[in-house]
């Protein structure tokens, strides 16, 4: 995928985030990246309270989309993605990418419940827990990470 189409159809997805700084910093790596869109599903206490204004400022300052719906299923519908990838530290290793990728981020201690992972592949991303953030990043800069300076 060429960068420019790599940043516009690679749409993040915050994932169940209850705390601020964990929405915030997954908000700033995503932006970091060049990401045209993200998405943040299930928002829950003060990361819904606080954290969702605070992620709108920071995305709208650079140009770019932030989307907050109720759950991932609602993403999957809107979105229409080619590809949705459940990152992890386990599954298969993440493919080639074409066309529109949701790569969703569990941002809270929990994990992604079954009905959740039906709807897209689980990717590990790195074999071992280093936290939703890393993931994240890691993942954003195996795709991504060739397209910025």
């Amino acid at each position: 995928m060429e960068c420019q189409e790599a940043v516009n159809n690679v749409i993040p997805v915050i994932h169940n985030p209850a705390s601020v700084q964990k929405l915030l910093d997954a908000i700033k790596v995503s932006l970091g990246f060049g990401v045209r869109t993200i998405v943040v599903t299930k928002a829950v206490g003060s990361a819904a309270q606080q954290g969702i204004p605070e992620a709108f400022r920071l995305v709208m300052r650079v140009g770019a989309s932030l989307i907050v719906l109720p759950d991932i299923r609602d993403a999957v519908e809107l979105l229409k993605p080619d590809h949705i990838y459940f990152l992890s530290t386990k599954g298969e290793i993440m493919g080639d990418l074409n066309g529109r990728v949701l790569l969703i981020v569990q941002a809270s201690d929990q994990q992604f419940m079954p009905s959740e992972l039906n709807l897209g592949r689980q990717v590990r991303v790195l074999g071992r827990d280093v936290g939703s953030t890393a993931l994240l990043t890691l993942a954003l800069n195996k795709i991504l990470g060739s397209c910025i300076e």
